[in-house]
């Protein structure tokens, strides 16, 4: 999962997938994306909202018709310090974590998130969307951890389908 701020209004360009395929945004993409460490689960939905209607001697059976789509992913994290190269610095956050957190204050802040699942070979499933972060808790379970659940909640189109990247997905180093 990569994440990276949005700049004033604008988001990226998605176009919904052909036939399953989806094409990876290039316009309006965060010119820095960050790979989010620490993440022990996360959990992706799409949800709909409909408009039911009846139709006049349909026997009284309701129809209904999607007017809203959503994306939603659900994330649980630990807290992580800044690695870049070979130290840590011990007064700033991950750069990703650093993005989740400017949106958990910020209500009008938007980030771009890309989700990869690896299917093989050099084909993905990616999921990607603007979203706002909501529904920022943190907890401490032991000393010196420090857990966050957000949700990252979609705004404008979302894409989702198979699509064809060259090169390696997850980072080799810290914030690579």
């Amino acid at each position: 999962m990569y994440v990276g701020a949005l700049s004033g209004a604008t988001r990226p360009v998605i176009t919904p997938a052909s036939a399953g395929v989806l094409s990876r945004p290039t316009s309006g993409v965060p010119a820095n994306m960050y790979y989010l460490g620490g993440v022990t689960n996360a959990t992706v939905s799409f949800n709909d909202g409909e408009q039911e209607y009846y139709l006049l001697g349909g026997g009284g059976f309701a129809d209904s018709v999607k007017v809203t789509q959503r994306c939603q992913a659900s994330i649980t994290s630990y807290f992580q310090k800044d690695l870049d190269g070979s130290s840590i610095d011990e007064t700033a956050f991950d750069e990703a974590m650093d993005v989740i957190l400017r949106g958990r204050t910020e209500k009008d802040f938007e980030i771009y998130v890309e989700i990869f699942k690896f299917l093989g070979g050099q084909t993905y499933d990616l999921t990607c969307f603007a979203a706002t972060v909501m529904n920022y808790n943190e907890s401490y379970p032991a000393d010196n951890l420090v857990e966050t659940t957000f949700d990252l909640m979609s705004r404008s189109t979302y894409g989702t389908g198979r699509c064809t990247i060259s090169g390696a997905i997850l980072p080799t180093t810290p914030n690579a």
